[in-house]
């Protein structure tokens, strides 16, 4: 028996099909909340008035620093289709990542934990602070940005009460609405840069315990000064705002700690301006992954966050941003392990704590943990 089709016919439901997809997809993108939400009225007023942004839109400081961009074999220049198709062997982990079981009660005054790619908490005098909280996808669409596989997963509702989210830049991978929706009843204080208050206000947070900050601006709580700061990178999350939300660093200091947390960006003179004028600092948190020659100006090579580490004037390095996510078309544990050879090179003190491991300054990890998923 025969089919015969009719090819008007065909073409004319396929039409309806697409119109019926594109609809979909335009409904998606204009309604759905893990997009977020545009500054409001006085938000905008706030940006146009700050000299980081033109026309509502902001722009990374002036560089004079040029790249040396090095490369081997196993370091490509560039992301190119060919590389996201035909990745490394061992681009991904050949198993779940081995963790630490975090228990909340062992994160006592001048510990921290690393939970994964940006996020982390530190007990800064009796304060407990979150990094960028995600837990979830790195993607506002559910077939990407899935996590890796941990042996001891960590949840939001297994975490001692934190007083204090910091939120470095509106990415997906630093900025997850579930969590922020998780976390939006119980956290005392989010403290964001300009623009990004609108995404927490359309998941659930009340806007009293959310402060907006530009470049340089300070908030003390409970005797703790965060100070957010600049970085070379960029924002948004959807497909036309671009640039319209603040980035940045943070400074977290007290009378017995000094803490830098880099967010993202490239390297540039910035980290010595920030260590001559926030420095020296007690331990940096520096990304340390998702890298290429196309992305050279908005994230670091490995041998870079080891000078922005030298330039803070810090004395631990926490190389963060990597285990946690496939963002590059790197091997998943290259940024560990060019950054150990580039710290040991430089006489930097690194450290190397598995995901879930709770620990201080006195004794810092340096356990090699990620060999065990080596092919």
């Amino acid at each position: 028996m025969s089919i015969i089709f009719n090819t008007p016919t065909v073409i004319k439901y396929l039409f309806y099909i697409l119109i019926a997809i594109s609809f979909l997809i335009f409904i998606f993108f204009k309604f759905s909340s893990v997009f977020g939400a545009s500054p409001d009225k006085d938000s905008k007023i706030i940006i146009e008035r700050s000299k980081n942004s033109t026309a509502g839109k902001f722009r990374n400081l002036e560089s004079d620093y040029k790249n040396a961009l090095i490369f081997s074999d196993s370091y490509p220049k560039s992301a190119t289709l060919m590389n996201w198709l035909f990745p490394p062997k061992d681009k991904n982990p050949i198993g779940a990542l081995p963790t630490i079981q975090f228990r909340g009660d062992s994160l006592t005054e001048g510990k921290f934990v690393w939970l994964g790619h940006s996020t982390l908490l530190l007990n800064i005098d009796g304060l407990i602070v979150m990094t960028d909280p995600v837990f979830n996808r790195a993607s506002p669409v559910p077939i990407f940005g899935k996590p890796f596989s941990y042996e001891n997963p960590i949840k939001i509702a297994g975490l001692p009460k934190v007083d204090v989210v910091i939120i470095s830049h509106d990415h997906y991978d630093h900025l997850d609405f579930k969590a922020i929706k998780d976390l939006s009843k119980t956290v005392d204080r989010f403290l964001v840069p300009l623009g990004v208050k609108a995404h927490l206000e359309r998941w659930g947070v009340d806007t009293n315990r959310i402060s907006e900050l530009d470049w340089h601006d300070s908030e003390n709580y409970r005797n703790v000064k965060f100070t957010l700061t600049p970085a070379q990178h960029f924002s948004g999350r959807g497909l036309r705002d671009r640039n319209s939300t603040l980035w940045g660093s943070w400074v977290v200091s007290s009378d017995s700690m000094r803490a830098y947390f880099s967010g993202d960006g490239g390297y540039s003179e910035t980290f010595k301006q920030l260590g001559d004028r926030y420095g020296p600092f007690d331990i940096a948190f520096i990304e340390n992954g998702a890298y290429n020659a196309d992305w050279s100006q908005v994230h670091m090579f490995p041998y870079e966050t080891v000078q922005a580490n030298i330039d803070l004037k810090s004395k631990v390095l926490f190389p963060i941003h990597w285990s946690k996510f496939d963002l590059s078309v790197h091997p998943w544990d290259e940024p560990i392990i060019r950054i150990t050879e580039a710290a040991s090179k430089r006489n930097v003190n690194i450290a190397t704590p598995m995901i879930g491991e709770v620990f201080d300054l006195t004794n810092l990890p340096n356990s090699a943990w990620w060999e065990a998923l080596r092919n």
